[in-house]
């Protein structure tokens, strides 16, 4: 590339010489005699004063300057394009060229002039100002922190991870700007995204920067109550906000609310809510992609059906559940009525079979083009003309359907033609009592249409565009689904418009919306020139447009602090692109990191980061901490009976109080020993959480949090419960609807990316130790990747040792027996059907049971009962093991 940029330019040179010789050439006429031009030392001399006079101009301009923003320097360099240097011309093209092809500045251009300016900046200001870096919070500022604060470039990311003190850097560099005079107090906006973020941000800055004159003129605000002083400023009248959204939830249970009225009102909208809740609450997937089983009923794996029974595909079950919600008699899979076995071919069995009026019905895994998935195996469509040929043979009528006729809703539709047209009376009815799977309640349903509002407000998005966007999605996807939804979503939103308009009310989007409007019209003149945004993973595109709104001006400074690894707060509404493409939306932009944590040990810190950034979209870092502490930080404790858990947690508490009381365990902060239970739900708080607060009061500050709150929050233990594999679970299965997708401009291609980023977050809180919670029946494929990796031993409590699935390496190896032969299957079966047997003569591995407290001496092993807890001394020390080693592996802790 690079010879071509320099073969090009000498080819333009001397093009142009050739062209300006043959357009002036006059043969009639002698030519003139050429004028003598000026040496290269005078023409080097003019360059050299030409120079001197641009250094001059920037002295004079920026010398006595502190932090130049990119910004500024471009806009200076245009108006005042510097001089090339003897190295100019063909030379200075191909080295900037090679510059650029190496993804580095240019060392010899213009902006380098800059960058050594900014750097001279950066190191002064540590010397002289090192006084107050080292005061102004509890604990003196890192370098990454002090060059965030002294950074002035025009928009900064500031990536910080996990336990890095972000808000002690926004407060300190609220009181370096004070100080440097480069803004005054009431100049300087922080935003947070909630009242208590918010409110902290104030408090410290009014503590920390007591000194500084004007302090309390400092403005630190949640978005939305910004938001709302800006539409109150501009208009005169500020509005108010819906009173079903001062709370949480109460926004989810007024779409339920709209969906009743509007049910009541409307049976074609209560029919289309009800069937999009009983027979499309699941969508069925992309055409050909192979979906792993969740069910079995002791001979097949698939997927359950409203009704209870398991059938082989979601396409399948999607026709099963619109089949009993209609309360048509259907038989699945019966033998066909003529026998067809043979020694290579077993009886046929047609999918559905409709007794009432002898109708065979075989749905067929066809797309558009009678092609069926790459991944079946044979000849499935030879399979398909033996079965039309079987039935044209045998005189026996035959129904088909296809994946493709699915997606567009037409396999349903032709289906009821085809009953009504023979006789078959259907009658809808929501509420059939099922023993299959519930169907999705109002709630549920309600709380899908509230995220998506959110996604498709802070977007922009027209009605039209969603539709345009559920018919590219229904090329591939389930096109019928997304648009029976959007359907039912146009509704919902225009009553929910309605209500709004009628009581004079604003939600939180057009909240932000409408700031921006008035910022962007000149409604609202804006006096602040530093804005610091908190939290920024969490941004919807509304906030960016705020803050682009804000940071119009060209000499507004904005710094925007967030962790992209833990960005977890999709479900309402946030879009992790604003983070990820930062230099998309504001330009010119630079990107700091702070990784530096103070919280969490090194081990722990290296085992959650490769977790985190085994998605490749997540911004790299590498994370080291100031915490010395070396005890094993993660522990993981598996139990057959999950109920067993709070026994286990209750001994484990005891032992710490008494290693406590003992002085062989330093308390923490204040005397107390923080423990924090995090769960996924808030129903996974324990039962006895009360009790153990109670009981343990003196020693532990005891508490109990869902993950997605416990965000901010640190604990010297940290307890993580339920991480099992379960819709339920850790990672749950049960949150992103595809439907989502048609209001995002990206999907995320990453599985379980959110799901991750959230379990991060669970294993940041602690400054000690982690301990997880989990099922050696079905532990979370996290735990089985983490102990895939060799980053976590799982310690049973009771029951086998873990050993991870070498097929999908999500699940581990479980003894099952089938018959009597024991054999080793995958804990996610029916999701993973892998088998290992147990060859003759070959023992089936005693399980380690290690008890994390201490037993008496010769008391009587808990496990097998015979033996005793004896003395014994292996490579990390002294501790008790059963009598009846090897046959029993019990060990416990000296006491």
């Amino acid at each position: 590339m690079l010879e071509w940029i320099v073969i090009g330019a000498i080819g333009l040179a001397v093009g142009d010489g050739l062209l300006k010789g043959f357009k002036e050439k006059k043969p009639s006429l002698p030519p003139a005699a050429p004028k003598p031009g000026p040496s290269a030392q005078e023409l080097e001399a003019e360059r050299e004063r030409q120079r001197a006079a641009w250094d001059a101009l920037f002295a004079a301009r920026f010398d006595q300057a502190g932090w130049i923003p990119s910004g500024v320097a471009k806009r200076f360099i245009d108006q005042h394009p510097r001089p090339r240097d003897a190295t100019s011309g063909l030379l200075a093209i191909a080295r900037s060229a090679k510059a650029l092809q190496e993804g580095r500045p240019d060392p010899h251009g213009p902006m380098r002039k800059f960058e050594v300016h900014n750097q001279g900046v950066l190191a002064r200001h540590k010397v002289e100002l090192q006084s107050f870096f080292d005061t102004v919070e509890t604990s003196p500022l890192t370098d990454e922190q002090i060059h965030a604060c002294v950074c002035m470039d025009d928009n900064v990311m500031l990536v910080a991870a996990a336990g890095s003190g972000k808000t002690s850097t926004m407060v300190a560099k609220t009181g370096y700007v004070l100080r440097q005079a480069l803004a005054s107090p009431d100049q300087i906006l922080l935003l947070a995204f909630n009242r208590n973020a918010a409110d902290e941000l104030g408090q410290r800055i009014g503590q920390r920067l007591a000194d500084v004159p004007g302090v309390d003129k400092v403005t630190a605000k949640t978005f939305d109550a910004f938001g709302l002083s800006v539409i109150g400023k501009a208009t005169g009248k500020k509005p108010s906000l819906a009173p079903w959204l001062e709370h949480k939830g109460q926004d989810v249970a007024a779409v339920v609310d709209i969906a009743q009225a509007l049910g009541a009102e409307d049976q074609a909208f209560r029919r289309d809510w009800d069937l999009f809740r009983t027979v499309y609450a699941r969508d069925v997937g992309v055409v050909g992609e192979r979906a792993d089983p969740e069910a079995f009923d002791g001979k097949q794996r698939g997927f359950r059906t409203a009704d209870g029974k398991v059938v082989k595909s979601k396409e399948e079950q999607l026709i099963c559940n619109w089949l009993f919600f209609n309360g048509v008699a259907y038989v699945y899979e019966r033998p066909y009525e003529h026998e067809t076995a043979s020694e290579d071919r077993r009886q046929y069995q047609p999918d559905f079979y409709y007794p009432d009026i002898g109708l065979y019905h075989e749905h067929f895994a066809l797309d558009d083009h009678g092609q069926a998935p790459a991944h079946f195996d044979g000849d499935y469509v030879a399979g398909v003309h033996w079965k039309r040929a079987l039935h044209a043979e045998k005189g026996t009528e035959l129904f088909e359907t296809t994946s493709a006729e699915i997606r567009s809703n037409h396999a349903l539709q032709r289906l009821e033609e085809a009953l009504v047209s023979r006789g078959v009376t259907q009658s809808f009815d929501a509420n059939r009592e099922t023993v299959g799977p519930p169907p999705m309640s109002d709630k549920q349903l309600a709380s899908t249409l509230r995220v998506f509002q959110q996604h498709v407000k802070n977007n922009r998005l027209s009605q039209a565009e969603l539709e345009q966007a559920a018919r590219a999605q229904g090329l591939q996807g389930h096109g019928y689904r997304s648009q029976l939804f959007l359907k039912i979503y146009e509704r919902v939103s225009s009553e929910w418009e309605r209500r709004l308009r009628d009581g004079g009310y604003i939600d939180f989007e057009d909240m932000l919306r409408l700031a921006a409007e008035h910022i962007e019209a000149g409604r609202y003149h804006s006096r602040f020139k530093v804005i610091l945004a908190d939290e920024f993973q969490d941004s919807s595109r509304a906030r960016a447009r705020l803050l682009q709104a804000l940071t119009k001006a060209d000499d507004t400074h904005l710094t925007v602090v967030g962790d992209d690894w833990q960005g977890i707060n999709r479900f309402a509404g946030a879009d992790l692109r604003v983070m990820s493409e930062f230099g998309a939306f504001f330009s010119p932009s630079t990107s700091l990191q702070l990784t530096t944590t103070f919280r969490s040990p090194q081990a722990l810190c290296d085992i959650s980061s490769e977790f985190v950034q085994a998605n490749p979209k997540q911004l790299k870092k590498t994370v080291r901490t100031t915490n010395v502490f070396e005890n094993r930080p993660l522990q993981a404790f598996g139990f057959k009976d999950l109920g067993k858990t709070e026994d286990h947690v209750e001994q484990q508490l005891s032992q710490m109080v008494s290693l406590l009381d003992q002085g062989k365990l330093q308390s923490g902060r204040g005397g107390r020993t923080r423990v924090l239970f995090l769960g996924r739900y808030k129903s996974d708080q324990p039962d006895r959480l009360k009790r153990w607060e109670r009981r343990f009061s003196a020693h532990l500050d005891i508490d109990f949090k869902t993950v997605h709150a416990s965000k901010g929050l640190e604990a010297e233990y940290v307890y993580v419960l339920g991480v099992v594999e379960d819709r339920r679970g850790f990672p749950s299965q049960i949150e992103d609807d595809p439907v989502l997708q048609l209001a995002m401009p990206e999907a995320e291609t990453f599985a379980m990316a959110e799901e991750r980023r959230l379990f991060y977050v669970a294993l940041t809180r602690a400054s000690r130790q982690v301990r997880l919670y989990t099922s050696l029946e079905k532990p979370s494929r996290f735990v089985a990747e983490l102990v895939s990796r060799k980053q976590l031993e799982v310690e049973a409590v009771e029951g086998e040792a873990l050993e991870t699935c070498p097929q999908c390496q999500a699940g581990v190896l479980k003894l099952r027996t089938s018959g009597r032969s024991p054999f080793h299957g995958c804990s996610r079966y029916p999701q993973c059907d892998f088998t290992r047997s147990v060859k003759e003569g070959e023992t089936v591995e005693t399980p380690v049971v290690r008890l994390a407290y201490a037993m008496p001496l010769e008391s009587d092993c808990p496990t097998c009962g015979t033996g005793k807890m004896r003395l014994s001394k292996g490579k990390h020390g002294r501790f008790l093991g059963c009598s009846a080693f090897p046959e029993c592996k019990t060990t416990a802790p000296v006491g």
